[in-house]
């Protein structure tokens, strides 16, 4: 009996010890490959912004003139000239808008993938977490089974008819149990193989369990919820980021089609003359110049701007889309939450009960010898709701834990 007691401590007190949960999930922050590629791919796209806004490579060009062009001077015998185009003002600041937004929209889908990361290590937590104290509620109730056992094997001693075959009934629902331990073990080593997996954490890690399994809880309506995931969502914002680029896109696409401005110089290296003497013999030349682009086919400027305008479109649908299929997956969840929530409650309240029937049904049995097969189905219904408790809280955790990795 002091074993039932025992149990009923143990799964019917809900405070929350503290748990190694949040090293796990700096580890995986660290180390998990696919977080790593999210990451790379918003440093490449910071990298892009540096790319546009900078202005277009100058040109040099050297000219040697094979017969020289006479001049007043001298004869013309070298040329040099340095050209560097200039885009129509804004142009440049456009281009990094659309770059810079499209780098924000990376690291959104960055925060997104580790919000991704953190809800499978969650999840996998939770359910190795039930799977290590089923095991130790089925050890325990083992535990009550052998105690069993010596009554029933006491009883045939003293000459019971019933006693022998109460005996090879309990031996049959220990090897079950045992066999349950066993399953039970062989799934928590598949969660732990997995759990590791998602760290990418060669070493071993070593695992407190805790003693009392962890509850969570919602505080705020659906309303607030989705409200909550429609601002904070980054796939959401992602996107709107994306939307915004294409915007600044069909500013880049206007401004491309104004005329571009170069600035340069030629410089002539000029020859001094042996024959006669002139004013500024062999003066070397400069010349400034000033160039034009003059954006005539207005077709292709036009194209980019409409281009620039259905993806913005396309994006305004996705996100839509999108904000779709976050309110169902809420909808889901609160659902899955709500209903583990009513079963954990009826399973503490069964489970109480079950207790009470069971020590009944020992002190009966003790005294009388009969009922042995009710007091085993007690037993196996207290199990069951214990068992099923456990469930119950892991479902919630995890609804929970799901609900929070959607903003």
């Amino acid at each position: 009996m002091k074993n039932l007691r025992v149990l009923c401590f143990l799964f019917f007190c809900f405070e929350v010890n503290a748990q190694p949960l949040a090293d796990f999930l700096k580890i995986a922050a660290a180390h998990n490959p696919s977080l790593k590629a999210k990451f790379k791919m918003y440093e490449a796209a910071l990298e892009k912004v540096n790319q546009v806004g900078a202005l277009p490579d100058p040109t040099l060009d050297f000219g040697y003139f094979v017969s020289p062009i006479e001049t007043r001077v001298g004869p013309q015998q070298v040329k040099i000239g340095f050209m560097q185009m200039f885009p129509w003002l804004g142009t440049l600041t456009a281009k990094e808008e659309v770059y810079a937004n499209i780098a924000k929209s990376n690291w959104e889908l960055f925060e997104a993938e580790k919000e991704y990361l953190f809800y499978q290590i969650k999840q996998v937590w939770y359910e190795m977490v039930e799977l290590n104290q089923s095991i130790a509620i089925v050890d325990a109730n083992l535990k009550i089974l052998t105690s069993f056992e010596s009554l029933a094997t006491q009883k045939f001693e003293t000459g019971t008819k019933t006693g022998m075959v109460d005996v090879l009934r309990i031996q049959m629902e220990i090897a079950e149990l045992k066999n349950k331990q066993l399953l039970l073990a062989a799934h928590l080593k598949l969660k732990n193989s997995a759990f590791t997996n998602l760290l990418n954490w060669e070493t071993a890690v070593p695992i407190v369990w805790p003693e009392q399994q962890e509850v969570l809880i919602l505080l705020a309506t659906t309303t607030t919820l989705n409200d909550r995931i429609n601002r904070l969502n980054h796939e959401l914002i992602s996107l709107r980021l994306q939307q915004a680029a294409f915007k600044s896109a069909e500013l880049v696409a206007m401004k491309q089609g104004m005329p571009r401005i170069g600035v340069g110089l030629n410089y002539f290296w000029v020859n001094e003359r042996t024959a006669m003497a002139v004013p500024d013999n062999g003066k070397d030349a400069f010349m400034p110049m000033v160039s034009f682009t003059i954006p005539i086919a207005r077709k292709k400027y036009k194209a980019q701007k409409k281009e620039a305008i259905f993806k913005g479109e396309s994006v305004g649908f996705q996100i839509k889309n999108k904000q779709n299929q976050l309110n169902t997956a809420l909808e889901m969840q609160w659902v899955n939450y709500s209903d583990a929530r009513r079963r954990r409650v009826l399973y503490t309240a069964q489970n109480v009960k079950a207790k009470q029937a069971l020590e009944i049904r020992v002190s009966s049995y003790t005294h009388s010898g009969k009922d042995f097969e009710e007091l085993l189905s007690i037993q196996r219904m207290m199990l069951n709701y214990e068992l099923q408790l456990l469930e119950a809280i892991k479902d919630q955790n995890v609804a929970v834990v799901t609900i929070e990795s959607m903003y």
